[in-house]
């Protein structure tokens, strides 16, 4: 069995800012600030760093925000289910074609590797008409600062679903983002790059995924990367 593990925000959908915006909401509401989060860059980087380095720019300290994080997650939640409805969603190209497929293979777990919370990672997807359901296992950013910590926690978590072992060499990463290939090799995972978000091929080149895509619209194509053996 294959695990394959898919990125949301840029690689599944695109969400508009809305994620965005749900944080800053979350953050003013219990610490009173977002911190410099009208510039920050969220690429790549989990919902725990995130907020660890919006908070600690301004002042607040660290044991406080880590004491504070499953409240931030909840709250998160609770405005991205005010604000979601309300943004654009656009699903990434080839998406729903891809996963239609990779359901009907048998030897397929399909998991997630995301930088979303556990708690608002379901509710992107959905924004996108995307069932949350079908990915069965995941590695979120609520559960580890670092996004190389991901990928051995998503292979634990399907090990003891599907009573079989995982390790890099039956499993897949499919991400946007530079981090995305470098939690990929951390995990010595198969890296697929994406350049659907917001992040060029030439740029993603450069850390030598497995394989690049412009987009997962070549169903085919992608098919036969992420089953390879």
């Amino acid at each position: 069995m294959k695990l394959l593990l898919f990125d949301i925000d840029g690689t599944l959908i695109r969400s508009d800012g809305a994620g965005r915006m749900a944080l800053a909401a979350a953050l003013e509401e219990i610490f009173g600030t977002a911190g410099p989060i009208a510039e920050y860059k969220m690429s790549g980087k989990t919902d725990a760093r995130i907020i660890t380095d919006l908070l600690t720019a301004v002042g607040i300290a660290t044991a406080d925000i880590t004491a504070k994080l499953p409240l931030v997650y909840e709250r998160m939640a609770d405005k991205a289910r005010q604000i979601y409805p309300e943004r654009k969603v656009a699903v990434c190209p080839g998406v729903p074609e891809l996963l239609r497929r990779l359901q009907q293979q048998p030897d397929v777990a399909l998991g997630l590797l995301t930088g979303n919370a556990r708690q608002t990672a379901p509710l992107k997807l959905a924004m996108g008409n995307i069932n949350p359901a079908q990915f069965h296992v995941g590695a979120y950013g609520s559960d580890h600062l670092d996004r190389n910590h991901l990928p051995a926690m998503a292979m634990q978590r399907a090990e003891n679903l599907w009573q079989r072992p995982f390790s890099g060499a039956n499993t897949v990463v499919i991400g946007d983002t530079p981090a995305d290939i470098l939690c990929a090799r951390a995990g010595e995972a198969t890296a697929v790059a994406v350049a659907s978000g917001w992040h060029a091929t030439t740029t993603l080149a450069r850390y030598n995924p497995d394989h690049l895509f412009e987009n997962l619209a070549d169903t085919d194509a992608v098919l036969a990367a992420l089953l390879e053996e």
